[in-house]
């Protein structure tokens, strides 16, 4: 029987902001402490997505809650509406120093878990749990500093070189690394991880909170879509990775199609520029919905007919997005325009979920969509496939019991 642990987990995201890897660290955090383990979540006010701190929050130093037998220690962080890159980097840097801080002043961890996201937690979590005697743990969510790099929106050669200095660092120092799939751990280990320290431990989602339920519901009425529309959703952040611009193209080649509907539901930095879009083509077939309540977010994966993931070229590698669980824990069938030897891809066909068409490929996928219309049986058949694969391999209780194993295995190394 493993000992009890006094575990750390630092994020910058923790309820009630809607990030999933927010709520995946809250359920992960539930279990340990119902495993009789003290747990401490350092996190900051939250202000995701909009960067603006939410009611019910003034900033402090340092605020702690307890949640339910966690304690939560809330850090002040550089927040701001504009969101522009040095804003981004301001809160990113301010969390890693506040963070750090707190860990060091009002923790005594056996293990400290991060999500490696700011990359600047790399260079301070090995130092400070190095002071603690704490084991380390880093959780690779997405790779950076790539997505930015290969974006175009990091060209300094010194500061690319300082980023891959700040990554290797990192991956070399730690004691474990939990990525989320076999591609980031071969990425890891090629930049200074000991192969043997990195376990692959996918994302999850809790089957209980969302489940298959009628597509006709309140939100869908709200957005003004009727029984006889066919909804296509994309959910969740729009992001440069997202390659959500491909959709515009397809709602051009399906406008005559008056029943199909692609709908938004997210924020993110390429919305502005969607909406933009959508104004200047014309087009009436796209809607556009902020983040909704958490307690909607059964009605928003349950309204669509079809549900969207799009990747740019070469990056699905880099990411596998969030919302591919969403849409399968619905029973919804999904369309996804990644590279067909993603991780995304192979998710939806070993699941049996959805289709895949070539990534930026607007045509191909308009296509696919006109195929589909003409066979709805295939979309409940998919849908339903999606779902029974998550309860079989991606359920709350599994991948939280991988994580705490992996988290005992590591504390009790020598």
């Amino acid at each position: 029987m493993h000992r009890k642990m006094n575990v750390v987990l630092v994020s910058q995201w923790f309820p009630p902001e809607q990030a999933p890897i927010g709520y995946m660290l809250k359920e992960l955090a539930q279990q340990l402490v119902a495993q009789g383990h003290q747990v401490t979540v350092i996190t900051g006010f939250p202000n995701h997505p909009r960067g603006e701190v939410f009611g019910g929050y003034k900033k402090q130093w340092v605020l702690e809650e307890q949640l339910n037998g966690i304690r939560v220690l809330r850090c002040w962080l550089a927040t701001s509406p504009k969101r522009s890159v040095l804003d981004r980097v301001m809160t990113f840097l301010s969390f890693t120093f506040t963070s750090g801080l707190a860990l060091l002043r009002r923790t005594k961890p056996d293990l400290i878990f991060g999500v490696m996201q700011p990359l600047s937690v790399g260079v301070t979590l090995p130092l400070l749990a190095k002071v603690k005697k704490a084991k380390l743990i880093l959780n690779v969510q997405d790779l950076h500093p790539d997505v930015p790099i290969e974006l175009g929106m990091i060209k300094n050669p010194l500061m690319i070189k300082l980023l891959r200095a700040v990554e290797r660092y990192g991956y070399k120092k730690a004691d474990g690394l939990a990525v989320i799939c076999e591609p980031f751990k071969n990425h890891c280990a090629e930049r200074g991880a000991k192969a043997d320290n990195i376990a692959v431990i996918p994302n999850w989602l809790d089957l209980d909170e969302i489940k298959p339920q009628s597509r006709i519901n309140e939100f869908r009425t709200e957005l003004g879509l009727s029984e006889d529309d066919f909804v296509m959703l994309f959910a969740g952040t729009v992001g440069w990775v997202s390659g959500a611009g491909i959709m515009i193209e397809v709602a051009e080649q399906l406008k005559d199609l008056k029943q199909v509907k692609i709908v938004f539901v997210g924020e993110g930095p390429l919305v502005p520029e969607l909406k933009q879009a959508v104004a200047d083509k014309q087009l009436n077939n796209v809607l556009f919905a902020p983040f909704q309540p958490r307690e909607k977010l059964n009605q928003v994966q349950a309204m669509s007919d079809l549900s969207v993931v799009s990747m740019h070229k070469g990056k699905g590698s880099h990411s596998v997005p969030s919302k591919v669980l969403g849409y399968m824990a619905a029973g919804r069938a999904l369309i996804a325009s990644v590279d067909s030897d993603s991780e995304t891809a192979n998710m939806i066909k070993s699941a049996g979920a959805g289709w895949i068409t070539p990534a930026e490929d607007a045509l191909a996928m308009a296509r696919q969509i006109k195929e589909i219309l003409a066979d709805p049986n295939a979309l409940k058949q998919r849908g339903q496939s999606g779902r029974s694969y998550l309860e079989q391999h991606f359920t709350k209780e599994i991948i939280t019991g991988q994580y705490i194993e992996f988290f005992s295995s590591t504390v009790a190394k020598s």
